[in-house]
């Protein structure tokens, strides 16, 4: 599958349609690539989210209470 490449960058809101319109013309090998792709980029977002999360709780010192919490939990749990 052949795109003619963009010499203008678009604007944010005039993506969509361009977008959908290359999607539909490509080939199953290209949609998995682009879905591999697509997944990826939301596996790195959703890392430096929760990345920034942990930051966050070490800054507040709340991974310190975790063994706490584990005992805790623990003792109302009895396994059987």
């Amino acid at each position: 599958m052949k795109t003619g490449s963009q010499s203008v960058p678009l604007e944010p809101e005039n993506l969509k349609p361009v977008l959908h319109e290359k999607i539909e013309r490509m080939d199953g090998q290209h949609l998995a690539l682009l879905n591999r792709v697509l997944l990826q980029l939301e596996a790195e977002e959703l890392a430096d989210r929760l990345g920034g999360a942990f930051d966050k709780d070490h800054e507040q010192e709340k991974l310190k209470r975790i063994p706490e919490l584990v005992k805790q939990f623990r003792a109302e749990h009895r396994y059987a």
